[in-house]
């Protein structure tokens, strides 16, 4: 979010066009997506615990390298060591979750996460904007670098891989965990060919794919549009960004309840996660539309934050569904999606100032609507009740020993 309320006056300092700087932002997205697949091995091979600290140490690293940049072809060479540097964060994430909580609460768990993903960019324009006005662009990242660093050290110091292994865990705990539970990592090399063989393995990843490239276009591109195609002073772009990702903030936490309740009261995991997931992506698709069909600003700020709230419920949701279809190989499944999420996450940031340039940012918003069709049909042809072909059911009790 730094990166994106910076945009203008880092355009400005560094002599950067919006397409220049949206090719620099899809070079993170290329190393993201391009340390996607070794990230979840290293998941595999070090845990989640180890892996996540390796990823947010780079993070953090990155993003106090960016406030140093002086040109747009160090700016590319850094954001793409980003993008290889934090890949393993979300799939790292999932997999501590299905070692921490029973099914029934995988919704709530990553809800959680997306809720601080989306937490932070509510919250930081608000605070990043006056900031950069007082400090300059390169100090707001210097600031992020060091909460990086300091929340590097936090997981460390506070997190451990299963419960069997944290010292505020007891006996009772761990038996409760392990008997919801049938999705911990097993070892052995991930049956990639039997996978690629299933139409759920690809659905899933197509899934994310429509329901990140929303999302991601409002992560870098919301406060450049705010700017230029609603007139919004910069001094008032944080508030309304911020406004927007409240919505998604919310949105995650009831997407995971409303899944979860659904999950309790004896629907199926195709009603409970991906029927949620497509109403929540159809509700995606309308906002976007209807943002259009206004030229005020408060209104259409209020229909863009209904469409990136609806979007939230896919992204949340695309998390449980990896780990109830991917058992035993939740990482591998986590890591394929996420992987494809951002293929869409690497060719918007370009794409979007392209068509705005040769068309409207009308047009770009009518793109972002189109592809969430396509997400909304990928959810539905996801078979959220079957495990993956090739996946391994591990009973509780071989969990408890692990």
């Amino acid at each position: 979010m730094a990166f994106s309320v910076s945009a203008s006056p880092m355009m400005e300092a560094l002599h950067v066009t919006p397409v220049q700087f949206g090719f620099v932002t899809t070079l993170f997205n290329i190393g993201y997506f391009l340390a996607q697949i070794p990230g979840g091995l290293l998941i595999q091979r070090a845990g989640p615990r180890r892996a996540m600290a390796v990823a947010l140490l780079a993070w953090s690293l990155c993003t106090g390298l960016t406030g140093v940049a002086g040109t747009v072809l160090v700016l590319g060479v850094v954001r793409f060591a980003f993008g290889v540097g934090e890949a393993p964060v979300f799939t790292a994430g999932n997999a501590f979750f299905a070692n921490w909580f029973p099914k029934r609460e995988h919704g709530r768990a990553n809800a959680m996460m997306n809720a601080g993903a989306f937490l932070g960019p509510a919250v930081g324009p608000v605070l990043l904007v006056p900031f950069i006005q007082h400090f300059g662009w390169r100090a707001a990242f210097y600031l992020c670098a060091t909460l990086g660093a300091a929340t590097t050290v936090l997981w460390l110091l506070s997190v451990r891989d299963r419960p069997q292994r944290h010292h505020r865990v007891n006996k009772a705990e761990v038996r409760l965990i392990a008997e919801g539970s049938d999705e911990a990592p097993a070892p052995g090399p991930v049956p990639w060919s039997a996978f690629l063989r299933q139409r759920s393995f690809w659905a899933i990843a197509f899934a994310y794919f429509g329901t990140l490239w929303t999302v991601q276009f409002f992560i870098y591109w919301l406060p450049y549009y705010l700017q230029k195609a609603l007139d919004v002073p910069f001094g008032d772009v944080g508030t309304y960004t911020g406004v927007a990702f409240a919505c998604i903030t919310v949105s995650v936490l009831v997407a995971g309840v409303v899944s979860d309740w659904l999950l309790r009261s004896g629907r199926s995991h195709y009603q409970a996660r991906n029927l949620v997931a497509v109403a929540g992506l159809a509700v995606a698709c309308g906002g976007l539309v209807m943002s259009q069909t206004t030229h005020d600003v408060t209104t259409s700020v209020v229909w863009l934050s209904i469409a990136l709230g609806g979007a939230g419920f896919g992204q949340t949701l695309a998390w449980a569904i990896a780990t109830e279809i991917g058992r035993s190989h939740t990482f591998a499944v986590g890591s394929w999606m996420n992987a494809w999420g951002f293929v869409a996450a690497a060719i918007v940031p370009t794409l979007a100032p392209v068509i705005a340039d040769h068309f409207s940012w009308s047009s770009v918003i009518a793109v972002n609507a189109v592809v969430t069709v396509f997400g909304i049909i990928a959810f539905l042809l996801t078979d959220t009740n079957k495990a993956l072909h090739g996946s391994t059911e591990v009973p509780a009790r071989v969990q408890t020993l692990a």
